[in-house]
């Protein structure tokens, strides 16, 4: 075993510990725990037997594994922004709505410059 393997083990066991412990704290739900699980199982398989990447990319046309990699990497951060700008784009929505209800419920009440 090299040392990428055994760092690339480790990675993914520090990962999965936190996976663990993210979802008994509740803090991401069952279906994201199980999606980032499996992702990482399969950089772990991977990682400990490179030529199924070979294989993959031969399957799928690619000259590498190495170049299948990157490639399936950049598609699944181009995802990934593509979540979280959704997820930003819900949250301003939200805090415009929220906003406009207390500048409503602020305005409607009386003056009562006296009473400060």
């Amino acid at each position: 075993m090299s040392l990428i393997q055994i760092i690339i083990i480790l990675a993914v066991l520090s990962v999965w510990w936190r996976l663990f412990s993210r979802l008994r704290a509740q803090e991401i739900k069952r279906s994201e725990f199980w999606e980032w699980l499996l992702l990482w199982l399969v950089i772990g398989v991977v990682g400990l037997e490179p030529k199924i990447a070979s294989y993959m990319a031969d399957v799928v046309g690619v000259g590498r594994g190495s170049d299948l990699i990157i490639y399936l990497s950049i598609l699944l951060v181009f995802y990934l922004l593509f979540k979280i700008f959704v997820r930003l784009e819900k949250f301003d929505k939200n805090l415009t709505k929220v906003v406009r209800a207390i500048a409503i419920q602020t305005t409607n009440k009386p003056n009562n410059k006296d009473q400060l």
